[in-house]
């Protein structure tokens, strides 16, 4: 009886591991989604002042 126990358990153990696995891709997935709407949110905002700082550098080095 008590082998059957540990049997058990072991499957529940082994079972839960792949549940987990799937729990921790879900989220990667959530975070990589949400990475890529805020890149996609304030991405160009983020270009054009890179741009801006870039040409008054450049214009300040010319002058």
């Amino acid at each position: 009886m008590l082998e059957f126990i540990h049997r058990v358990m072991a499957w529940h153990q082994t079972r839960d591991r792949g549940a987990s696995a799937v729990e921790y891709a879900l989220i990667l997935a959530l975070v990589v989604g949400g990475v890529v709407a805020l890149y996609f949110a304030i991405g160009g905002n983020i270009q054009d002042r890179l741009g801006q700082a870039c040409r008054q550098i450049t214009q300040r080095a010319a002058c």
